[in-house]
This record gives structure tokens, C-alpha cells and sequence, in this order.
């Protein structure tokens, strides 16, 4: 503590010091304060001496990450005289640990003869020393002067593999290619609100890594990083993955803020475009669902881009469908997110072969996969194998699907040797497992209800934002507004979302099936508002709408799930998707699985 009270860390800018927070005093300002303060003493082992939190890091105090007696590694600090005393302000430290008691039996440093530099201690004491942390010259500063820092440029850039990271490291700078970038996403909880977004780096050493940007970080940075290119980062700080959501190979992650240094470097090849551990999809069936897999195929249809509601979040999903083939004889569907969902029908048209890692498997609908990221025309050798494949033939065989018509999304039109009859919910016992079934049959819809009182829909809240999205229920008030207890808002009119019954009929069997508003729209082709203005106008037109759909032909996705009503359990089978029947794709469908026989 003498060296950093007496300011000798000044002549040395790499001084790291370890030191122990012996106690945390909160501050009792003016009645005014708009923001808390915490005041420290701080122990060495032989010295105190007074400090403060900088207030950005009041949030560690407040959530117990830093108590009496917690052990931190200094990264950053400045000196100030407040009332002819001196006051360590402690702008960075990372934890080291917290014994639960005092080390050692300090005494005020103002009192204390000026002790030998310190080394090593045994039996858990603590050491202050010297480290290679050259990012942060404190400069002397008195009551009446400003704040001031300087950051000591790097004089040359000696490359750290990421493989050789440690969390004993102060400086260091990697060159890396950014593999994979993700959105910009913005959050907010009781330490305040902000935004970030994740980028995936691999270096030469074959090893990749998770670094996040936060705030100021993410507006400086995101329009500045392009994946596929070479840049060199410095002045990011280490912590443990957490590898629940980072699928990476280090088992560190890197945080950048606007203080960090990245630029953009030449592309000499020395660095791969991505490292894959292809798996073939015809191996996929002996994968257990959750783990994740890298594959590479060739994309054989897209779906269209849609929207899904996240039922862990609330938020809008967007998503899309691939079909993916590759030399195994097998194809899965692979569902896109986000940016690469609205761009898929461009991206991936003209049947391209794309490498797709870190995939997570699941089970839903047989096999399918969701795609953390994605390289079009990989420059892989199995790239072209893939393509030699596709291009000799492959195009033309009928590969086996993994997964079932209704898995992973109802957009795509179920082909013929994946459907199966009505008949088949009973004859096999579908919806009795621990996760819904899903079944695709072509059928006839032979009877709508539509008798429900007020109409064949429900009332729902007219706030198209979150949390809402225009589907939650409300309830109507006397004086005629109507509330949604999602939102808190009271309205003066509300949405109506359809929901009903019907009966689906094939010439194996017939049953009921539950209908939702947007299966609905496409079986009805109106919406559930503009119905609701006919029957206010004439009952017989808004029965003729159910008339003119009954006896309709289609091929429908349904999922299957045995569920609790009225203290009794039941088979509810409802309708994902109404495809209209395409007598082209019908016809070349049966071809197709004619000559698989």
C-alpha cells in the first residue's frame, strides 16, 4: 500500500497491486445525492489506507460481489487529496477470492516506516507485485485538478495464440478472423439498460473464442466488424466461459468496451475461414438430442421466412426452414434465425452447399436442427465432394428425410412418403409421449362450428408491441373499454383472433381438430375483425363463410398432445398448418416414391 499511497507506482505503469478491501462504508452524503458512494479501507497484509469506489462499480457492492474482506487484483486507479488526506480511488479490479477474515494485522500507512518492497507471503498472504499491465498510467492529482489518464500505446504486437490466454495476463493482443457476428441486442434490469452483441473469433492456433461488446463498445465496434476478416484486439478482459451458452473451444471469454483497440489486418491466409467437426446427417438419428454437431450439404429447398413468439422472452422470433442433403442419403431440416432468416431466400437460392456448425440437435418432429452459424460455399475440401455429389446425381435421388413433416416448422409442403392418415392418431397412440407428435395426412374438412357465442374468435389486446403483440385475451368493462391484464392498458376497442373446432376427415378416419387464428386466415381467407363487421350485419353471410370452406381439400400438419381438460386427460390435435393441394408437387411426389419402392 506505501507504494500506491506515496505514488511510486507512477515510475511503474505495469504495477498490478493484490490487496484486500477490509472493509465497505457506505457513504452518507447530502439528502440530495442522486447517486450512492462506498467508501473502502484497503490492506495489504501490513499497511492500510483510505479509498473509494468509483461508481461504476457500486453494482458489485450492491450485489455481494464485493464484502468485507473480498481480495482484488488492482487493474486501475488514480490518487486524489480530498481534505489534506489521501484517497485511492479504485477505478478496475477483477476478484481474486474473499478468506472471510482479515490477512495479517496492518497498521495505518501514514504511520508506518517506509517497509521493504514486498514479495511473496506464505499461508495464504497476500503479495504485491509487479505485473505486465501497461494499459493504464496514473498521473498525481490534487482536489482542484481533473481526472487524467493515459493509455501507453503498444509499442509492437506480439501475437498471444488464444490457446496460450490466462487470466494472469494484463496485456495482450490476438489477430483472429471473426467467424461468426451476432445482432445487437439490448437489455435492461435494475443495474440499468443497455446493449450488446456477441462476435466468435479464430486465430491460427485452430482455437476460437467468445468476446462481447457492451454500450459504447457496440456503437463504436458493430459497424466496424465484418465477418470473414482479419483484425488484431488488444485491451479486452478475461473471464471463465460460461459453457451453458458457449459452445466455443477456450474455456475463456473476452469483454471489449470503447477503450479497446482493434484494426483491421491483411488476410495472409494463415488463418482458416472455419474449423468444422463434420458429422454426416445420415448420422444424426444416433445423436442425442442437445448436443451440437457441424454438417455440410447441399440446401434443397428454402422455406419462407416467418415469426414465432418467444415463450421464454415475449419477444418476435424470425425464422426460416432449410432442407439440407448431403452424400449420406439423408436430409434434416434446418432452421435459420434472425438476419440469416430474412436473407435466406437470397443467401441460400440456387441449391448452394453450405457448412452449418454448431447445430443444436432436437428430437422435435423426428430430427432436426437449429443453426448457430453458416458458411455458403465453404472453402473446405468436403465442399466439393458435397457439390461432385449433387451435381452427378444426387439432385435427382430420394434421400431419406429425418425428420417429419410437422418437425422443426409447418411451411414447407409435407411430401407424400412422410404422411400418414387420420386413422394413425389412434392406431398409434400419438400424443401420449413426453413431447407432442406430429402427423401431416391429406384430408377434407367436414365440418367447421362456428355457433360459439359472439362469434368464432376471441377478444384480444390491440397493442401490436410487446408484451403484447395483439394476442392476449381482454376483458370487456362496463363502460365498454377493454383491459388486458399482459399490458396493463385499457383500451376503447380491441382484436379478434380466431379459435375454433373442426372436423378433418380421410377415408381412414375423421377427427376433431382445433383451429387457431392464423390457420384460420389461410383456411377462411379473411380475418377474424372483418368477419366479425359481417356478423353484425347479417348472420347468413357470416355462416356462409363456414359453408363455403367445409368440404375444402387440403394437406394439413397437425401436432398431437395429450393434455388435461375439466380434470380429465384428452388427445387435442391441433392444426399447425392448411397446405392447399399442389396436384404438380402430388404428382411428382407419389413418382418420387414409387420409384424409392
Amino acid at each position: 500500500m506505501r507504494m500506491v499511497h506515496m505514488d511510486e507506482a507512477s515510475s511503474n505503469p505495469s504495477f498490478s497491486p493484490t490487496v484486500q478491501i477490509y472493509k465497505v462504508i457506505p457513504v452518507t452524503g447530502a439528502s440530495n445525492a442522486t447517486q450512492k458512494r462506498y467508501r473502502v479501507i484497503l490492506s495489504d497484509g501490513q499497511h492500510h489506507c483510505q479509498g473509494m469506489l468509483a461508481t461504476q462499480n457500486n453494482y458489485r457492492v450492491e450485489s455481494n460481489e464485493i464484502t468485507d474482506f473480498t481480495v482484488v487484483r488492482i487493474t486501475d486507479h488514480m490518487k486524489n487529496l480530498v481534505q489534506g488526506k489521501t484517497l485511492i480511488i479504485l477505478l478496475g479490479f477483477e476478484i481474486v477470492s474473499n478468506p472471510g477474515y482479515a490477512i495479517g494485522a496492518p497498521v495505518p500507512v501514514d504511520s508506518a516506516p517506509v517497509p521493504a518492497p514486498m514479495t511473496a507471503m506464505g499461508n495464504g498472504g497476500i503479495k504485491a507485485e509487479s505485473s505486465s499491465n501497461p494499459y493504464h498510467h496514473v498521473t498525481p492529482v490534487t482536489s482542484a485538478a481533473p481526472i487524467q489518464r493515459t493509455t501507453a500505446p503498444i509499442s509492437n504486437k506480439n501475437i498471444t495464440p488464444i490457446n496460450a490466454l490466462n487470466m494472469y495476463q494484463n496485456r495482450w493482443t490476438i489477430k483472429a478472423r471473426v467467424t461468426n457476428k451476432g445482432e445487437i441486442k439490448h437489455w435492461s434490469n435494475a443495474k440499468g439498460e443497455g446493449s450488446l452483441f456477441s462476435c466468435e473469433l479464430l486465430d491460427s492456433s485452430g482455437t476460437d473464442i467468445k468476446c462481447t461488446f457492451f454500450r459504447e463498445g457496440v456503437d463504436k465496434f458493430y459497424p466496424l466488424l465484418e465477418v470473414d476478416k482479419v483484425y488484431t484486439f488488444s485491451g479486452g478482459k478475461l473471464k471463465a466461459a460460461n459453457m451453458q451458452y458457449n459452445t466455443c473451444k477456450s474455456s475463456f471469454e473476452i469483454t471489449f468496451d470503447q477503450n479497446s483497440e482493434i484494426h483491421l489486418e491483411n488476410d495472409t491466409g494463415d488463418i482458416v475461414q472455419q474449423v468444422f467437426d463434420l458429422t454426416p446427417i445420415g448420422s444424426l438419428e444416433s445423436v442425442e438430442p442437445g448436443k451440437y454437431v457441424d454438417i455440410i450439404g447441399i440446401v434443397k429447398h428454402v422455406g419462407e421466412p416467418s415469426t414465432i413468439m418467444s415463450k421464454k422472452t415475449g419477444k418476435e422470433l424470425e425464422k426460416c426452414e432449410l432442407t439440407i442433403a448431403d452424400d449420406s442419403g439423408a436430409e434434416v431440416h434446418c432452421t435459420v434465425w434472425g438476419e440469416k432468416a430474412r436473407n435466406a431466400p437470397v443467401e441460400y437460392a440456387n441449391f448452394p452447399v453450405v457448412a452449418m456448425r454448431k447445430c443444436r440437435v432436437s428430437d422435435y418432429g423426428g430430427r432436426t436442427l437449429s443453426v448457430g452459424t453458416s458458411v455458403v460455399n465453404p472453402r473446405i475440401p468436403e465442399a466439393q465432394r458435397v457439390s461432385n455429389w449433387w451435381h452427378k446425381g444426387g439432385s435427382q435421388h430420394q434421400v431419406k428425410s429425418l425428420t417429419s413433416s410437422g418437425g422443426g416448422g409447418a411451411g414447407r409442403y409435407p411430401e407424400f412418403d412422410q404422411r400418414k392418415t387420420v386413422a394413425s392418431i389412434k392406431s398409434e397412440h400419438l400424443g401420449y409421449n413426453e413431447k407432442p407428435d406430429y402427423i401431416s395426412f391429406k384430408g377434407t374438412v367436414t365440418f367447421i362450428k362456428s355457433d360459439k357465442e359472439g362469434g368464432a374468435w376471441y377478444q384480444a389486446c390491440p397493442n401490436a408491441e410487446e408484451p403484447c403483440k395483439n394476442r392476449y385475451k381482454v376483458s370487456q368493462g362496463i363502460d365498454g373499454t377493454f383491459h388486458c391484464e399482459r399490458c396493463g392498458g385499457t383500451y376503447n376497442n380491441c382484436m379478434h383472433r380466431f379459435i375454433f373446432s373442426a372436423i378433418v376427415t380421410d377415408d381412414t378416419s375423421s377427427s376433431w381438430v382445433s383451429v387457431f387464428d392464423d390457420q384460420a386466415r389461410t383456411l377462411l381467407n379473411t380475418t377474424a375483425d372483418e368477419l366479425q363487421k359481417v356478423k353484425e350485419v347479417s348472420e347468413d353471410d357470416y355462416e356462409g363463410e363456414f359453408i363455403r370452406a367445409n368440404f375444402t381439400d387440403w394437406v394439413f400438419t397437425c401436432k398431437v398432445k395429450n393434455e388435461m381438460h375439466q380434470d380429465e386427460q384428452r388427445v387435442k390435435t391441433s392444426v399447425q398448418a392448411f397446405h392447399p393441394l399442389d396436384y404438380a408437387k402430388e404428382g411428382r411426389s407419389i413418382f418420387n416414391s414409387l420409384m424409392a419402392m
